[in-house]
Formats: structure tokens, C-alpha cells, sequence
């Protein structure tokens, strides 16, 4: 369409005449009442182009009106009357229209009255500001990471530093900030001021560890080619990629394994778990030697042979994130692999469940999720900054051997409070300083985070809150370096729904729907 068949149409835009008859309301796509005719959108939409690509049409006194409205319409955009005019609204609007500054003076207001939003507006919250992030994994805007820190400083606080209030925070490029100019510098990396890197953590230095990706390389992952199908394990759930929720571009199977799949080693022939706190970073901690080197082999080994899938949102705010999603597998776990996991860390893991942030929880620590996704990292792949998302425990129908996303009775509901990620290889494959999961905490000082990264050891298991847990924390898989591969477990420490509060699962999720599995947000 031509400059001035665009013009035409500004007139379709002008206030109606008082003799004629309102537009009746049209339904939108989908479903709902829109006061807009579509076709008068489009030609609005079309005169705005014009304008934007010939500015100085707006320079007219015909144009007063209109320049007056567009004005009117901005300052309904900015400060959220129409769109809900709660803080949480306003936060949501201006993060998903990238306008950092506007957000990081509400979110300054929601930590200065002590207001705590949902867990659905933390994690929403958390994906806009990552929407700027570099593809290497580097920090993106300065002021979208400001409002991570403040998102931080709201979700956690009772575990956050007290920090004045009349600090400084809108600090932009080029002007002083609320943090020092030399003093960003602590144990690591200056990240321009904004994330101070402290120093890797390994909970251990000399582990014994077969290098699995190596074996890949050389080609002697198998001795010869595996069966088809891989021994012990069965197809028990399909999801179409249109299905999944949200939308994926690849569908998406669950294979459940029977009892020996995973030859476990004699208790007299393996080591003792043991637990180490990760420093400076409450609530998580690293338990040694869950699995052997060659448990940790047979589980890649099955995963190689059955396949690995891919994962890609087709719609939704997912598709405009540049993370390089690694490959999955997802495993339902037979009981008696479980029943040792279980075991095994039971001695070091919570035995209540922490409070939620509206007052709920203290239910007794039941079991793990059997729903496992196992994932492959390959170079540069990453899975950027998030708070994991709560799962029901998933499983089989006792009678059926249906797949049901939430196997527990209605009476006895199970919820999960804690990430499990269950490291399956280490410094062999992974080169030094990449490849860790890494925790991002405010610090002393409003502006500025800190990064705690956990190194993966073989066999160990990394333990953490998540959800609505009071204390949930932000992280992320930290990119592989070159020419290296990383394989790790994703499932969940169950406990009691008592009181239910915030971690009610939703009803298409709480509610037993056969094969049908709604999905909710992974680690």
C-alpha cells in the first residue's frame, strides 16, 4: 500500500460524527468482545506506519486532535489504567513493553511496602527481563538486569540484606548507581557493575568419574549397536507437539522403565552419601556419591539409544527468548531405582516443608517425582535465568497403566517443594568453569547481584527450593563450553499439599485427565 492510499484511511480513524451510529462490537479471534471493528484496526494500524516512516505529517494543524489522542493513549499504555491498575499490572506492562526504568520504580514500590506477588507474576516477571540477554550468555541491559535484582529483593525477603530504602537504584549508564565504582569486584568477574561473580563451587576436588563423553566421541558408548527397543523401557505416554501447553513445535514422549533397568551397585560397593551446604546461598546443597559413575553411564546409554527429542515453544512469550534449549528425554522412574534416590537422601533433605509465602505448607517430605528430564547440553547451550515451577507426582494408573500427571489420590495430594538435578557426568566432558548451574542473589547493595555457581560433579545431587517456597531461588544452566557435553537429571522432592494455599496444582492439573498432561515449567 502506497503513502497516500495510507493517507485515505486516516479518515477512517477520525471521531465518529455525532449523527452516526456506533460500530456494533465485533469478536475477536478469540472469543471475546472487541469495542474495535478489525477492519477500522487495520487502517489504524496503517496510518501509524505512514506516520512513523513520514513524521513530519504530524507537523499539520489537521493533525492536533490526533497528536492530543496518541498522547492520551501513551499515558494509558505507561501507567496501566485499562490494563489494571495494580502494581502487578503495571510491572507485567511495562516489563513486556521493555520500558526497564518505568518497572524498576514500581517493583522499588512493591519492596518498600513489603508486597508479595504470585509466583506466576515472579516468573513472568523474571522471562521479560531475560528477553535482553546476549546469545553467549552474557549480561544484556543494564536496567533489565536492575529490575532482576529488584524482582529478587521482592520474592526473597526475608532472606535479602536490609538495604536503605533511600538508596539509589535508577542509576543508568554513564551516571553513578547505587553501588561503588571499584567495589563490584569480589572473588571473580566485573560485570559492569551489575553481577559480581563469586568463586565456582565444588563440593568436592578428587572424584572418581568415567568420561562418558569421550566414550561418545570414540565410539565405544556401546559395544555393539543397542536394541531396538532399548531393554526395560516402554513408550507409556505421547503428547503431540500441538497438545503440549504451551504449543511446541515437537511432540513430546514419556518412557517409564521397569524394575532393574538401571543395575544398581551393592550397598557394600559404593560410597556413603554425603552433604555439603553450597556457601552463601540458602537452602541449597549438594549431596555426594547418590549414584556411581556407571549408574550415571547406563543412564546416558539408554537415553542415546532410545533418542533424545527437542523442545521449542511455537508460541507464546517463550518464542522470543534466545536460549539454545539442550535436548530432553523424559523418564518415568521404576520404583526401585526411586526407592534407593529416595533413601539416599532422605537423611539430608528437609523432613517438613518450608512455609510458603502466604503462610501455607509444613507438610512431611513424602518421595521424589518419578518424572525425570534428562537433558543433554551440548556447546553454548544454556538454560537462561528462571524459578523453577512446582509438579505434581506423576505416574501410573494402579489398575490402567495409564500415564497421569498427578497420580496421587485427591485425599493424599503431593506437591513438589525442591528441585533435584542429578549431575551425570563432570570435569571430564565439561570444560573447566562452564556447564554450572549458577544461583543469582541480591547483594548488600540495590543494583547489584551476586552469582554463585555450583560445579557438577558425577553422581551428586543438587538440592534447592522452588515454586512458592519461601526462599525459592533464581538460576540458570550455565553454557558448556567448546567441545564439551553436559548430562543432567531435572525432577522434584514431593512432600504434603497440606493446607494447599498457593500450591494448590491448578485444576487442569490437579485433576487426574488420563493420557492428557498440561505442563508446567521446568528447571
Amino acid at each position: 500500500m502506497g503513502k497516500n492510499n495510507k493517507r485515505k484511511r486516516t479518515a477512517i480513524v477520525a471521531p465518529p460524527q455525532p449523527s452516526k451510529l456506533p460500530t456494533p462490537p465485533s469478536e475477536s479471534p478469540s472469543g471475546s468482545t472487541s469495542l474495535i471493528d478489525s477492519e477500522d484496526l487495520e487502517c489504524t494500524v496503517n496510518v501509524l506506519e505512514t506516520l512513523c516512516e513520514f513524521p513530519e505529517e504530524l507537523s499539520g494543524k489537521e493533525m492536533k486532535d490526533l497528536r492530543r489522542r496518541v498522547h492520551e493513549l501513551y499515558r494509558v499504555m505507561v501507567e496501566g489504567s485499562g490494563l489494571g491498575t495494580s502494581l502487578t499490572s503495571k510491572i507485567s506492562t511495562a516489563l513486556s513493553d521493555y520500558r526497564f526504568t518505568d518497572a524498576l520504580i514500581h517493583l522499588f514500590e512493591m519492596y518498600t511496602r513489603k508486597l508479595t506477588p504470585k509466583l506466576g507474576a515472579l516468573q513472568r516477571w523474571v522471562r521479560e527481563c531475560d528477553a535482553t540477554s546476549q546469545e553467549d550468555g552474557s549480561p544484556g541491559d543494564p536496567e533489565a538486569l536492575k529490575c532482576l535484582d529488584m524482582i529478587l529483593r521482592i520474592a526473597n525477603m526475608s532472606h535479602t540484606p536490609a538495604v536503605p530504602v533511600d538508596q539509589k537504584v535508577l542509576g543508568t549508564s554513564g551516571t553513578e548507581s547505587s553501588c561503588s565504582k571499584n567495589g563490584n569486584v569480589v572473588d571473580g568477574i566485573d560485570m559492569g557493575g551489575i553481577i559480581t561473580r563469586k568463586q565456582i563451587f565444588k563440593a568436592r576436588e578428587d572424584n572418581e568419574e568415567i568420561q562418558i563423553w569421550g566414550l561418545i566421541k570414540d565410539g565405544k558408548l556401546f559395544d555393539t549397536p543397542p536394541p531396538s527397543p532399548y531393554p526395560n523401557f516402554r513408550p507409556v505416554h505421547h503428547l503431540k507437539a500441538a497438545d503440549r501447553k504451551p504449543p511446541n513445535l515437537y511432540d513430546s514422549t514419556v518412557h517409564g522403565s521397569s524394575p532393574g533397568a538401571i543395575s544398581l551397585a551393592p550397598v557394600n560397593e559404593r560410597k556413603k552419601p554425603t552433604k555439603v551446604d553450597v556457601p552463601d546461598v540458602p537452602g541449597a546443597f549438594v549431596v555426594l556419591d547418590v549414584f556411581t559413575p556407571e549408574e550415571c553411564l547406563q543412564i546416558v546409554k539408554a537415553a542415546e539409544a532410545i533418542g533424545w527429542e527437542k523442545d521449542e515453544a511455537k508460541s507464546g512469550s517463550a518464542i522470543n527468548k534466545t536460549s539454545i534449549l539442550a535436548k530432553n528425554f523424559v523418564w518415568l522412574s521404576d520404583s526401585s531405582f526411586l526407592d534407593h534416590f529416595y533413601s539416599s537422601i532422605l537423611p539430608f533433605v528437609p523432613a517438613h516443608a518450608p512455609i510458603s509465602v502466604d503462610g501455607n505448607g509444613g507438610g512431611k517430605v513424602r518421595g521424589i517425582n518419578a518424572r525425570f528430564r534428562v537433558y543433554q547440553y551440548t556447546e553454548n547451550q544454556l538454560y537462561r535465568p528462571h524459578i523453577d515451577g512446582a509438579w505434581p507426582a506423576a505416574g501410573l494408573h494402579p489398575e490402567t497403566g495409564e500415564y497421569l500427571h498427578d497420580s496421587s489420590p485427591p485425599d493424599d495430594p503431593l506437591w513438589s517443594r525442591y528441585t533435584l538435578l542429578v549431575y551425570l557426568n563432570g570435569e571430564g566432558d565439561i570444560p573447566k568453569d562452564t556447564g554450572c548451574t549458577t544461583f543469582f542473589l541480591p547483594s548488600d547493595k540495590i543494583g547489584v547481584m551476586e552469582a554463585h555457581s555450583v560445579r557438577p560433579i558425577q553422581g551428586a545431587v543438587l538440592c534447592f527450593p522452588h515454586g512458592d517456597t519461601t526462599g525459592s531461588l533464581l538460576h540458570e544452566g550455565s553454557a558448556v563450553g567448546k567441545g564439551g557435553i553436559k548430562y543432567v537429571i531435572r525432577t522434584d522432592l514431593l512432600y504434603e499439599a497440606k493446607g494447599f494455599g498457593q500450591y494448590k496444582p491448578p485444576a487442569s492439573v490437579g485433576v487426574k485427565q488420563g493420557g492428557k498432561e498440561e505442563e508446567g515449567i521446568g528447571g
